[in-house]
C-alpha cells in the first residue's frame, strides 16, 4: 500500500505524499485496534504469545445443541426414526471438526495406538472423558461401564470384558496410568443404596451387574459401624449417603484393579501406578484421591502440585479395615 501511495505521490506533489500517508497510517491503526478487540474479547481465549503453538479446543462443543432434533422430531415426528440427532451431530462433525483432526488422525493411523493412559469411567452420558481430561484422539484408552467397576478376575466368565480391557492396557499398549472415576448422582450407586428393597431372587442383567458394586456398599456399612476409615473431601463435606457411596466405590474398585495379576505386577515394577478420580457433575469439579489420607482432593486451574498416587494399592490408607475383608467379599 505505502508503494502504491508513493507512486502517486510523485504526480500529486509532496503534500499530497504527506497526506495520504497520514490516512494510510491511521487506517492501519484502526485495523490492528479492532483485531486486538476481536481476539481479547470477554470470553473469549487470549492472543498465544508469538511463537507459541496455538492452544484451542477440537470443536465448540457448547454449541452441539444445534445439532439437535427439531421440536416436531422430538415430539415424534421424525421420519428418519429418531436418527436426526445422530446424522445431525455427524454431519456437523464433518463438517466443523473432521477437517480440524484429519492429519492427527490420519498420523494415528498410520502410526497406531500409544495411549499412555487406561481411563474406566461410568457410562453416565454428562461424563465426556476428552473433555475434563482435556485430550484428544490416541490419549486415552477408556472403558465405560455401569457404575465404574472392576470385576475381580475369576469372578465370572461373562465379565470378562472389562479385564480383557485391563490386560490388553497393561500388556499389550504398556499405559503407565489407570484410573478410576465416579461421579455425582449415579444411578447405579443410587441403586445399590437401594438394592435391599428389591424383590428376592431378581436377577436382571443389571442386579447381576452391580453385585460388583456390593463390597463398596458392604465397606460403607462397615466404616459406619465401626466408626473409622471415613472417606473425605478436602474442602467440604460429603453431601450425602449417595455421594458417599460414590467415593468408596472409587477406592474399592482401585482394590480390585489390584486384584488383576498383570496390574499388581507392573505395579510393583514401578512401571504403572493407579489414580482415584471422583466428578461432581453439577460443579464441573474434578477431585483426585490422595492414597495416604483416603481425601480426594480437588483439582484447581492450573494446579500443578502432584498429588499421592496409589502406587503400592489403596489399600495403604484403610490399612486397618483388613479385620473386615471378608465380609466385603462375601457380599459379591
Amino acid at each position: 500500500m505505502l508503494k502504491l501511495l508513493d507512486q502517486i505521490a510523485l504526480a500529486a506533489g509532496a503534500p499530497l505524499h504527506a497526506g495520504l500517508m497520514a490516512v494510510a497510517l491511521a487506517g492501519i491503526a484502526v485495523v490492528v485496534l479492532v483485531s486486538l478487540r476481536l481476539v481479547n474479547r470477554p470470553g473469549q481465549p487470549a492472543a498465544e504469545p508469538a511463537g507459541a503453538p496455538p492452544c484451542r479446543p477440537w470443536t465448540p462443543w457448547r454449541n452441539h445443541h444445534c445439532t439437535r432434533p427439531t421440536p416436531a422430531a422430538r415430539a415424534g415426528h421424525d421420519p428418519g426414526g429418531g436418527t436426526g440427532q445422530l446424522l445431525g451431530g455427524v454431519s456437523a462433525f464433518q463438517r466443523n471438526t473432521a477437517p480440524l483432526v484429519r492429519a492427527e488422525l490420519a498420523r494415528l493411523a498410520r502410526e497406531g495406538q500409544r495411549p499412555t493412559q487406561l481411563f474406566l469411567t461410568c457410562a453416565d452420558s454428562r461424563l465426556v472423558t476428552s473433555m475434563i481430561t482435556s485430550s484428544g484422539p490416541g490419549d486415552l484408552f477408556t472403558v465405560r461401564n455401569v457404575g465404574n467397576l472392576v470385576p475381580p478376575p475369576g469372578e465370572d466368565a461373562a465379565c470378562d470384558s472389562v479385564g480383557a480391557a485391563i490386560e490388553y492396557a497393561v500388556e499389550v499398549l504398556r499405559v503407565s496410568s489407570i484410573t478410576v472415576c465416579g461421579h455425582s448422582g449415579c444411578g447405579a450407586m443410587q441403586a445399590l443404596l437401594g438394592s435391599s428393597a428389591a424383590p428376592p431372587g431378581a436377577q436382571t442383567p443389571l442386579a447381576r451387574w452391580l453385585r460388583h458394586g456390593r463390597p463398596g456398599l458392604a465397606r460403607m456399612e462397615r466404616i459406619g459401624r465401626l466408626g473409622r476409615g471415613e472417606v473425605a473431601l478436602a474442602d467440604r463435606p460429603v453431601a450425602d449417603e449417595l455421594e458417599r457411596l460414590a467415593l468408596i466405590n472409587v477406592m474399592q474398585q482401585l482394590e480390585h484393579l489390584m486384584a488383576h495379576a498383570c496390574v499388581a505386577r507392573r505395579v510393583a515394577e514401578g512401571g504403572l501406578v493407579l489414580h482415584g478420580m471422583y466428578f461432581h457433575v453439577a460443579e464441573a469439579q474434578a477431585y483426585v484421591l490422595d492414597a495416604r489420607s483416603a481425601r480426594f482432593l480437588a483439582v484447581r486451574p492450573d494446579d500443578g502440585t502432584p498429588v499421592a498416587v496409589c502406587a503400592a494399592g489403596p489399600a495403604v490408607a484403610l490399612e486397618h479395615e483388613k479385620e473386615g475383608a471378608t465380609e466385603a467379599l462375601e457380599a459379591i
